[in-house]
């Protein structure tokens, strides 16, 4: 079987084999049998030496003890098993997203700069497989520590009382993550970053809210023995469809994370992401979030919308953010479009006369060296489609009074997104060093100096709720204000300073087109 593995993905077991030393694989199991002995030692310095004896007195720094007047008079086991399991999750979680994070950047970066991560792409396998191999392969030693803790962390599991349920979905959740984690790691590689600390960092910031669920009082809130609120199978009968909604937003955003990495690494001078893959990802994407909240107003009457669209934006502002990072393009590649796209031709077979130029909004479309900035505009109009339309289902008696606001409200949030993608691509064809860091120190001034500048002078949302909508979180104002007139005044300057910056973008791309022999002829004239 081991040799059918190998012939699969030759990858693998180059990665396997460069790691599965003896010394490796001795200090991972001691590492992992050192942990769990700590940790036990641990919990165990928490119980007292006796107990169940008038003579064992009770005393806080005992967590666990079952009380009875002065005296410590029993353990509560449950407890203690329980916070065991939960604790190896923290472990576990830390070590498998944080750790091969690290690792598989430090593993990227290291095979950049020496050459053999180019030779590795001349081989005969696929991308497809060179990846998973690298994914599966990399971080193989973390993957034997987490293995080791399993006996035991399962023994915690059926000593506390917790549903096994409980247990399957840890390790399904942890699967998941690694997939998400580890793939974006490899984004971060493919955008130029080679620190391997920064990218753990990163990891662990954006995994911190899964990463808080593993808590005690929400592990309790299952526990069967001790007779708690309810369990994960009355939890799942309360929330089915919000579990398989989000479950279906996770795999789908780990699809075209997979693709992107994949095209990355056949092609590491194309943009992250093709402009036809960002339009199905953020039909894909919108869709899924619009059923999400559809169903939360729908259980929740008294949930407002306001609110509830206060969360989404800066979601969406996010989303957006990251996608007008993976469909920029660099100046050189701008440069030889400007100049050489009347040379391109159509040879798609589906178009019945072959050789003819491929039109400039065909181009501007689909094209993958052109201009990102008509791509971003029809993913905005695919996020205002879903999601005006999704308002409008929602135009009862109780949300019909903020309908039009919500909507402006939208167009702002579209607006100011539109605004940023012509910013960051007139900053990448400035002549200077690193325009990535350059535009991200821009981009980030603009989105976070209008807000705290207003707040400097007092100037919030409650009391000044019309100039808000001119700064980069419009929707502030929507609990405030529902004044219709100061919307489309906004959206109106918002539109003539777009169109002020996308005059400004044409022009400096026509003149980085311009060959060297016309601005020599301009000169001369």
């Amino acid at each position: 079987p081991l040799v059918n593995l190998f012939n699969w993905n030759p990858q693998l077991f180059r990665e396997i084999k460069g790691r599965f030393k003896i010394r490796n694989v001795a200090v991972a199991i001691f590492a992992s049998f050192l942990c769990q002995f700590l940790f036990m030692r641990n919990f165990l310095s928490k119980l007292p030496e006796k107990y169940g004896a008038d003579i064992v007195m009770y005393d806080k720094n005992y967590d666990y003890c079952i009380q009875a007047g002065k005296y410590c008079t029993g353990i509560n086991w449950s407890d203690w098993w329980a916070d065991i399991f939960i604790t190896f999750s923290w472990i576990l979680f830390t070590l498998t997203l944080l750790g091969g994070a690290y690792i598989l950047v430090a593993n990227f970066v290291k095979e950049e700069r020496l050459g053999t991560l180019n030779f590795i792409r001349q081989s005969p396998q696929s991308s497809q497989n060179i990846l998973l191999g690298k994914l599966l392969g990399v971080p193989i030693l973390i993957y034997l520590v987490a293995t080791l803790f399993l006996p035991l962390h399962l023994w915690a599991n059926l000593s506390s009382g917790l549903s096994l349920y409980l247990f399957f979905a840890f390790y399904a959740i942890l699967i998941l993550g690694c997939c998400f984690f580890y793939n974006a790691s490899l984004i971060f590689v493919f955008l130029g970053g080679n620190q391997p600390w920064l990218a753990a960092i990163l990891v662990g910031m954006f995994s911190w809210p899964i990463m808080a669920g593993f808590h005690n009082e929400h592990y309790r809130n299952f526990n069967l023995i001790n007779g708690y609120k309810y369990d994960i199978d009355e939890f799942y009968s309360l929330y089915p469809e919000e579990i398989v909604i989000l479950i279906i937003v996770f795999i789908l955003l780990i699809y075209w994370i997979w693709q992107a990495v994949n095209r990355c690494y056949r092609n590491p001078n194309a943009t992250i992401i093709s402009k036809k893959q960002s339009y199905w990802f953020m039909a894909c994407f919108q869709v899924a979030i619009l059923l999400f909240c559809i169903h939360i107003i729908e259980k929740n009457s008294t949930y407002v919308f306001n609110e509830l669209l206060s969360i989404l934006l800066p979601i969406n502002l996010f989303i957006f953010l990251l996608l007008i990072t993976f469909l920029s393009s660099q100046r050189q590649t701008l440069q030889d479009w400007a100049r050489h796209r009347h040379l391109q031709v159509n040879n798609d077979e589906t178009v019945i006369v072959k050789g003819l130029s491929i039109s400039l909004k065909q181009d501007l479309i689909w094209g993958e060296k052109s201009p990102p900035l008509v791509a971003i505009g029809i993913n905005l109009g695919i996020t205002a489609t879903i999601w005006i339309s999704g308002i409008l289902l929602f135009n009862n008696n109780q949300i019909n009074e903020i309908t039009l606001p919500a909507i402006l409200t939208l167009i702002l949030s579209l607006n100011l997104i539109l605004i940023y993608a012509v910013i960051i691509q007139l900053v990448l064809l400035m002549k200077v060093k690193n325009p990535k860091i350059w535009a991200i120190g821009i981009l980030g001034s603009l989105i976070a100096l209008p807000p705290i500048a207003l707040l400097l002078l007092s100037i919030t949302p409650e009391n000044s709720p019309n100039i808000w909508l001119f700064s980069t979180f419009p929707w502030l104002s929507v609990h405030n204000s529902l004044a219709i007139t100061p919307m489309l005044i906004t959206i109106v300057a918002h539109w003539s300073v777009f169109t002020l910056l996308t005059l400004q973008l044409t022009r400096k791309i026509k003149k980085l087109g311009a060959s060297d022999s016309q601005k020599l002829y301009q000169i001369r004239i």
